[in-house]
């Protein structure tokens, strides 16, 4: 069984007028029939309607071009019959719009909308579709019916009402009253004589005036929108909800009520605009002849600050917005977060209540004037938790110059430097004693978020230039050196390191058995980008540090092949330190002081080395290698960093991505001797763990002399 609303007799004279065309009913006959008044649903009028444009008696004038104004300004006359004016697509009018005699309306069908200007002569408006806007001084008798697709933009004067299915805009003047049914919205800047009804699902908002405000949906009142004056009474039901929107500048919107405001337990919402909130701030919602009851329920968006009505005063209503007991950390989605948090030291109520120690950080009060969804992503941005992976980033841009080095000393002519037959030449050296070999290296891995830490993706280019030269039949010894680029990129964080590599290394070999050690010193001028934005701060501080790095390592390994096939089985000893200066950010009041950092670790890796040499048919030799490796990292494996808001706070650190205790190394290559002294190479090492992940692929050109 349909639900039946009952509405007052003006509130649905439209419609019922509209249905005559059918029914041969006068409006004044309908008017004297309040029983079928009281028991039209809102579907059922929309029937009678749809009834009386489909009669076949109702005669259809189509607007499908442009219409212009003839004699006496009119541009569309309608004759002395019952008549649907409609406006097509392509159709506009610049005159009057006359009816004419008999019982007419215009329809507004057209989803490019448009303007209607003078009409005369015309009881209903029916917009359709598309968007319109309504200038005429003056007509529609019975009023105006907005269709739920529909918008209609009142700037004239509608003598009838108002049936607002879709959206309607009241700048102008609307005579009788106005009903906005479920879906429907009217905002009021003008002037409606009669009274509002809005039911639930309904819209209303506007700085017009009313004579009556009856709500059940809902109600807006803000600086965009403004606040309605209501000559008579205004009435909230338990079901409406007003929104009211509170501003940084602590002025808000106050709604007029001639008679008595009852508010019925509604709900009140506050709707916080972005900025930077004072401690405590009060606003005046209501002033009324008298206020009756309370809201019955208060929604709040802010999560530091709480709304309290006041109804202290039976003539007005009151709102007090202030500083709640809710810890910062309550939004805090991570360990960094709630660091930051902790460290943050809040301003008091007024700044003249301040400690001398305390200076006030717009990004903290930007952060307590935040909302709940606002808050937890404000609070990492401040966080600052990229700049732990810093470290582990650095390293991983400087590990290939020490794999280029390995990879130097691992492709050396074997057989020469053992004395042995039947091992494999990995490199054509000929009888030459000194090497000169140039080495172009593309890296990138990513550091990967865990427990709430950033992503952080890094990508290096470079190149390492070497030599090397053989001081008896086992020992060799080698210098590189070596100019790198590191792109740093995140979500919160971008940034550039320019780095300087220097570095030695020695190879003995003796027989099937090969020591393998190595040292590097890198320079790194580092410099970053963060991205704070929120609630209406925004900051974009800039970090500039030196940092170095140490790696040096040992290497053993026997080679188990013969013949043109080498199985080399290896252990690892590896030992690298980061050492980072403190810097000050540059920026605003999210710039942070970070404080110097240094890394040591020790590593082991054990693993298995594969090589093959095959002489071609004219002579130069191909050798495909490949290498797999277990790597386990000694000591601690944390990322940390000690930093502070530069402006106010304490100390606080935040972790980033730590380095893996365990992953797999991986090497593979093909090296091509084009002549007894020049070699060409590729290759491709990895480190692969559970969080992150670094790929590097290499070109190669040696020259044996």
């Amino acid at each position: 069984m349909p639900v039946q609303y009952r509405f007052r007799p003006q509130h649905l004279a439209l419609a019922i007028a509209l249905a005559v065309g059918y029914t041969n009913a006068a409006l004044a006959q309908t008017a004297a029939e309040p029983d079928l008044l009281a028991t039209q649903t809102p579907a059922e009028l929309m029937e009678m309607l749809d009834a009386f444009i489909n009669d076949p008696t109702t005669a259809r004038i189509n607007v499908n071009k442009e219409t212009k104004a003839k004699k006496n300004g009119v541009a569309v006359q309608g004759k002395n019959v019952d008549e649907l004016i409609i406006m097509l697509p392509g159709g506009s009018v610049s005159g009057i719009v006359d009816g004419g005699g008999g019982k007419n309306v215009l329809q507004l069908d057209s989803a490019n909308g448009g303007q209607i200007g003078k009409s005369r002569k015309l009881m209903g408006l029916e917009v359709k579709q598309g968007t319109w806007t309504l200038t005429g001084p003056g007509d529609f008798s019975v009023g105006a019916l907005v269709r739920p697709e529909a918008t209609l933009t009142n700037d004239g004067r509608i003598h009838g009402g108002a049936l607002a299915h879709g959206t309607l805009i009241n700048n102008g003047g609307i005579g009788a009253g106005v009903t906005v049914f479920s879906g429907g919205v009217l905002k009021n800047s003008g002037t409606i004589d009669g009274d509002v009804e809005v039911l639930q699902g309904g819209i209303f908002s506007g700085n017009g005036t009313v004579g009556a405000l009856n709500v059940k949906g809902h109600f807006f009142a803000n600086q965009t929108q403004g606040a309605p004056t209501i000559t008579r009474n205004m009435e909230l039901s338990k079901t409406a909800v007003l929104a009211y929107a509170v501003n940084t500048d602590g002025r808000g919107e106050t709604i007029k009520v001639g008679g008595t405001a009852s508010l019925g337990g509604a709900t009140l919402k506050i709707v916080a605009a972005p900025g930077d909130y004072p401690q405590t701030s009060r606003y005046t919602i209501i002033e009324a002849a008298k206020v009756d009851g309370r809201f019955g329920n208060i929604e709040n968006n802010l999560a530091f600050m709480t709304a309290t009505p006041d109804y202290d005063d039976e003539k007005s209503v009151g709102l007090t917005y202030a500083r709640n007991e809710v810890p910062i950390e309550r939004f805090a989605t991570s360990k960094n977060g709630r660091e930051v948090a902790h460290s943050i030291e809040e301003p008091k109520a007024s700044p003249a209540a301040q400690p001398p120690s305390l200076t006030v950080n717009a990004a903290v009060t930007a952060l307590l004037g935040s909302n709940k969804t606002t808050a937890a992503r404000a609070i990492e941005q401040l966080a600052g938790g990229s700049n732990a992976n810093l470290a582990n980033a650095t390293l991983s841009s400087a590990n290939p110059v020490s794999s280029s080095m390995l990879s130097a000393m691992r492709q050396l002519d074997s057989s020469n430097l053992n004395g042995q037959s039947g091992t494999p030449r990995l490199a054509a050296g000929g009888e030459a004693t000194g090497r000169v070999w140039l080495q172009a290296l593309g890296h990138g891995g990513t550091l990967d978020r865990s427990h709430g830490r950033s992503t952080l993706q890094h990508s290096t280019k470079g190149l390492v230039l070497g030599a090397d030269w053989a001081l008896d039949e086992q020992w060799r010894v080698g210098v590189i050196g070596g100019k790198s680029q590191t792109r740093l990129d995140g979500s919160q964080l971008d940034g550039d390191l320019d780095s300087w590599h220097l570095g030695a290394y020695a190879l003995r070999q003796s027989g099937p058995l090969a020591l393998r050690l190595g040292a590097t010193h890198s320079n790194h001028d580092g410099s970053t980008k963060r991205r704070v934005a929120f609630n209406g701060f925004s900051d974009r501080p800039k970090g500039s540090y030196d940092a170095s790095t140490q790696q040096a390592f040992t290497e053993i390994g026997y080679n188990l092949g013969s013949g043109t096939i080498s199985a080399e089985p290896f252990a690892n000893l590896g030992f690298q330190r980061y050492q980072r200066d403190s810097y000050i950010e540059k920026g605003g009041a999210a710039a942070l002081q970070v404080h110097g950092q240094t890394q040591n670790n020790f590593s082991s890796t054990f693993g298995l080395r594969l090589a093959q040499l095959n002489t071609l048919d004219n002579g130069m030799q191909l050798t495909p290698r490949f290498s797999a490796g277990w790597k386990h990292t000694y000591g601690d494996v944390d990322s940390k960093t000690q930093q502070r808001l530069a402006t106010g706070g304490k100390n606080y650190i935040v972790e980033g991505a730590a380095l893996e205790r365990d992953s797999l190394t991986l090497d593979a290559g093909l090296e091509l001797a084009v002549s007894t002294r020049h070699t060409l190479g590729v290759g491709y090492n990895g480190e692969i763990g559970n969080d992150n992940r670094s790929h590097g692929v290499m070109g190669q050109w040696r020259m044996a002399f």
